[in-house]
């Protein structure tokens, strides 16, 4: 594809990219400063964009309706953590943005003010846990956390716990998972949720209830997944791209 507009960060700089897809690659448009060490996460949802790093803030910058780029002055920077930003999530629907921290600790805000509104705390102690993911289901509004925690029965290993709270922060289930988690992918009322053996599953986003469950040979790095929700997209550890597609109703409705 091309003219598809595209940020990215992690850079030595501590910066934003932006430019646009042609083809094969990305032209360099600009370079936006806010951050004051490396971008560890970035969402975007319409017309807002979240990044988070490793100096502890939450930066949200909205979008130009007109030429798609990201305006250079932030919306807002929104502080609280102690520790290294791990993930953000936003919906501009719910006017909501969701960070999590290497500390265990997941802060809301408003998306349009940066107003502070409640902190989740999975684990307890909370610094036990390192948040590795937070998401945000489109039709419930429920808030998706996974974390690595130390194994209760081996030294020195960790698992993953996969959390489901309301929109209003109320826990509703939490699960213990076989695999340690490498990658999620949200939409709808379905997710999906790859491990570092090769555990592939798809669950509800309002039960966390198991829909179908893979064994891939390899740990899987990243998930995406089609306009139509029929195929998957999985990149794993060996280096390769598989392509797991539905037969019959599609894996997420969109």
């Amino acid at each position: 594809s091309s003219g598809i507009n595209a940020e990215y960060g992690g850079l030595w700089d501590n910066s934003i990219r932006t430019g646009k897809v042609n083809h094969h690659e990305i032209i360099s448009e600009g370079v936006l400063y806010q951050h004051k060490d490396v971008i560890t996460s970035l969402q975007l949802d319409g017309q807002y964009l979240a990044t988070g790093a490793k100096d502890t803030t939450v930066v949200l910058w909205k979008i130009s309706k007109k030429t798609g780029a990201v305006k250079p002055h932030p919306l807002a920077i929104l502080y609280g953590h102690n520790s290294e930003v791990t993930c953000v999530a936003l919906s501009a629907e719910l006017d909501l943005v969701v960070s999590g921290s290497r500390e265990g600790v997941l802060l809301l805000h408003t998306l349009k003010m940066g107003t502070y509104v409640r902190t989740l705390r999975p684990h307890n102690p909370p610094s036990a846990m390192i948040v590795t993911f937070v998401g945000i289901a489109g039709t419930t509004g429920n808030i998706i956390v996974t974390g690595n925690v130390p194994s209760s029965t081996t030294k020195g290993l960790l698992h993953s716990v996969l959390y489901l709270y309301t929109v209003n922060g109320k826990l509703v289930k939490r699960v213990k998972l076989e695999d340690v988690t490498t990658a999620v992918y949200v939409e709808g009322d379905r997710m999906v949720v790859g491990g570092v053996s090769g555990s592939l599953e798809i669950r509800c986003t309002n039960s966390l209830a198991t829909k179908h469950k893979l064994r891939l040979k390899s740990g899987v790095i990243s998930i995406s997944i089609d306009p139509r929700g029929q195929h998957l997209f999985v990149t794993t550890s060996d280096g390769k791209m598989l392509i797991i597609t539905s037969t019959a109703k599609p894996f997420i409705k969109k």
